[in-house]
């Protein structure tokens, strides 16, 4: 679950890179946004995920979700 959280959290950070590089408005910049949301919210599920199984190793490795937000 560890190894998951981190893939989905890159392609998080990389959905967020492509958006914030691509002209607002086009559909590659849409695209993006629509990424980011979803793996906000799998990553966000996986981390519910392993509070619920109470896998304290991801747990205490795994960054909080509001500590990922973009305060924007």
């Amino acid at each position: 679950m560890q190894k998951l959280l981190q893939v989905v959290l890159s392609a998080w950070r990389e959905a967020e890179r492509v958006a914030s590089e691509r002209p607002e408005g086009s559909q590659e910049h849409s695209a993006a946004l629509v990424a980011t949301e979803r793996l906000r919210r799998l990553y966000g599920d996986l981390l519910d995920s392993a509070k619920a199984d109470q896998d304290s190793q991801v747990i205490a490795t795994a960054k909080p979700l509001e500590a990922l937000e973009d305060p924007a």
